[in-house]
């Protein structure tokens, strides 16, 4: 049996009003606090652990909102890092095209002016290879792993109350 290291991340909500955004008639989480979140979930080697989340408050806090804006703010983060994939790999492969094509192009034009030997051609073909490795070897496991982990939390999507009373 695979066992699942749990990732506690704690939330300690002062006023209740803070967490979430003025602008959004739904259960919209502030920038600041989904920014914390990202980081503690960002500081993580391993992304075989599964994401819990506890709040803890002096006052009741209203759960059914905060377990809303959890959700709400796991499916826009679906989105933007579905977008960013096929961004990413457009990258990669108009990269890996341009870089291509300017590598044949000053090969084929070398051969028969020496003199485009040291041009820019073969220089944009280089570093348009270059990038598109980088591209597939950093960029898109990130953002692999970046889905991955907001996936697994949509899944086991944990959230626990604690009061000081």
């Amino acid at each position: 049996m695979h066992h699942v290291e749990q990732m506690n991340i704690i939330l300690v909500v002062e006023d209740e009003k803070s967490l979430y955004t003025n602008f959004s008639p739904e259960a919209e989480f502030d920038h600041d606090v989904k920014e914390y979140i990202k980081s503690k979930i960002a500081g993580e080697e391993d992304n075989n652990k599964s994401v819990q989340l506890t709040v803890v408050s002096q006052d009741p806090l209203d759960e059914e909102k905060f377990r809303s804006a959890v959700s709400n703010w796991i499916s826009d983060e679906k989105k933007v890092l579905r977008q960013s994939e096929k961004n990413t790999t457009r990258l990669f492969f108009g990269l890996l095209v341009f870089g291509s094509i300017m590598i044949l192009l000053s090969s084929v034009l070398v051969s028969r002016f020496t003199v485009l030997q040291n041009t820019l051609i073969p220089i944009m073909g280089s570093v348009s290879l270059t990038r598109a490795v980088r591209t597939l070897i950093i960029d898109v496991p990130k953002v692999r792993a970046q889905k991955w982990i907001f996936k697994e939390m949509e899944k086991n999507n944990v959230v626990s109350f604690e009061y000081d009373n």
